[in-house]
């Protein structure tokens, strides 16, 4: 799955084509053994990066989900709103939580390399 980063430390995203999709990781479906219940917000809610957009009751308490960016809830698996238990067993396929479209790209420590990159094709394009 090299497509899926890790960020926040318990959530993953990916990210195709303007749209990222959010989960929790395996390192933080280690800290407790049951989900009770997942709440998420509305499809067509603005959300920012970086601010709790839901929350997933544990039995080791609850477990605050974030946006790695700013965009609109294009869509919320309601799957695991109804059977919680699906972000354990398939925390990366049938268990991914919320869609969010975004014009923004995730940071991400790799792609400040790529970032320099673009800026020297931006100067290149600049000469023409």
């Amino acid at each position: 799955m090299s497509d899926v980063r890790n960020f926040m430390g318990y959530l993953w995203f990916r990210q195709e084509d303007g749209v990222v999709t959010i989960g929790i990781n395996e390192e933080g479906l280690e800290d407790f053994e049951e989900i009770s219940s997942v709440e998420l917000p509305p499809e067509g809610e603005k959300i920012e990066a970086d601010v709790v957009l839901g929350t997933i009751e544990t039995d080791d308490g609850p477990l605050d989900i974030y946006s790695p960016v700013d965009g609109t809830v294009l869509e919320v698996n309601s799957q695991v709103v109804d059977e919680p238990s699906l972000i354990q067993e398939e925390p990366y396929e049938e268990g991914w939580l919320i869609r969010i479209e975004t014009d923004d790209v995730a940071d991400d420590e790799d792609e400040e390399e790529d970032d320099d990159d673009e800026d020297e094709e931006d100067d290149e394009d600049d000469d023409e």
